[in-house]
């Protein structure tokens, strides 16, 4: 069965249209889905060519995916050098990290509502609200970094399916506290592990409740990022993500930021559904949503070979087909059980006529008469008789 809290069906009817899934901005380039269905085009397989044989120079080849090297190239700008030694770093990251660190100091950390999941926008995203006046309380950075990990293998194990869902939306409460009041050094480590890390994850994100310098903070922050990131993020001096609910409904989101979803002080971990009410009024869920027979037939073509499935909707096509099948089956049998009457009578008229011997006269005997009557026995099976006189 599916998990409502994590993935529902209409989750694996969603398939991103071409524009939501590749485009251009100010003349560059931008890649959001990379998994699953996606066909890449003619360049940028021409480039992933050219890079496996880089690779194969330097005698370095990872077990990778085409899609996982293209993620890594997209967010490096190509340079292959430089998306080399990031593969080379996440390797090393991945090999620290993992197996994940899950213990009392991780779950209390998660459990404190520093960050948290709350919430999905139309397409069905999820939505990561950061509260950074707690994320400056924990002094541990190793143990912040540990948490986030689990949190957000969390988050991409089961709140999102490659090919059709592999962002997220960001809320950052800065709660009027200025962004270099967090310690410099922790702040860039955890820049760097989430743009490292987690490379092309980030639809958008919300910075509210900002301080009256937050340009300059800016100004710092934004040499730690790459250019597409920057692009990504905005600001907000109130408590409300403007821009938030251009593409998601309020009952995703807390009262304190707008919405009309009760705020929450505790019960932070593990994350919970919110709503049920996903799409805008403006939304034509048809052109959001594909219908249960059109996943089948991606599914039957092959289509979906590299995405995740949920059993639940072929399945229920399945027991359809059955169904279908079932009644279709019984109508026929039903129309060849039953004759015309006129046809039947046809036949009947025959076998009298003929006299065959196939017929056994049946004698019924009625105590009202002194006679006794002869009849003849009309056919058990019709259809047998019928083709025994075309014979």
């Amino acid at each position: 069965m599916i998990n409502r809290q994590t993935l529902f069906q209409e989750c694996y009817l969603l398939f991103p249209k071409q524009e939501d899934i590749c485009y251009i901005v100010d003349k560059i380039k931008v890649r959001k889905i990379f998994e699953g269905q996606v066909e890449f085009d003619q360049h940028e397989m021409e480039i992933l060519k050219q890079f496996e044989a880089y690779l194969i120079s330097k005698r370095f080849m990872p077990k990778w995916t085409e899609s996982q090297l293209l993620r890594m190239l997209y967010a490096t700008k190509f340079k292959f050098e430089k998306t080399y030694a990031a593969i080379q770093a996440y390797i090393q990251w991945r090999n620290q990290a993992f197996p994940l660190k899950e213990n009392q100091e991780t779950i209390k950390f998660l459990s404190s509502g520093s960050i948290y999941l709350h919430g999905r926008d139309n397409r069905f995203r999820p939505i990561i609200v950061v509260n950074a006046i707690k994320l400056a309380a924990q002094k541990n950075i190793d143990i912040t970094l540990d948490s986030m990990t689990i949190f957000l293998e969390h988050v991409l194990s089961n709140y999102m399916l490659p090919g059709q869902i592999e962002n997220w939306v960001v809320v950052m409460d800065l709660g009027g506290l200025g962004i270099t009041s967090l310690p410099r050094l922790q702040l860039q480590r955890v820049l760097d592990y989430l743009q490292n890390n987690y490379r092309s994850r980030m639809h958008k994100c919300y910075v509210i409740n900002c301080p009256s310098t937050i340009t300059f903070s800016w100004n710092i922050v934004k040499g730690f990022l790459e250019e597409i990131t920057v692009r990504k993020i905005s600001f907000e001096k109130s408590s409300i993500p403007t821009g938030l609910f251009e593409h998601c409904h309020k009952s995703q989101v807390e009262q304190k930021y707008g919405g009309i979803s009760l705020n929450i002080d505790n019960n932070f971990w593990p994350p919970h559904e919110i709503s049920q009410q996903y799409f805008l009024p403006t939304d034509n869920i048809t052109d959001i949503l594909i219908s249960k027979q059109q996943y089948n037939q991606l599914y039957q073509f092959g289509k979906l070979s590299k995405n995740r499935l949920c059993k639940e909707l072929l399945e229920d096509m399945r027991q359809s087909l059955q169904n279908t099948n079932t009644e279709q089956h019984l109508d026929k049998k039903i129309k060849e059980e039953v004759p015309d009457p006129e046809e039947e009578q046809l036949v009947i008229n025959d076998l009298i006529q003929n006299n065959q011997d196939f017929y056994k006269p049946r004698v019924e005997e009625s105590f009202d008469m002194p006679l006794s009557e002869t009849k003849i026995q009309l056919p058990f099976n019709f259809i047998a008789h019928k083709k025994m006189l075309k014979n």
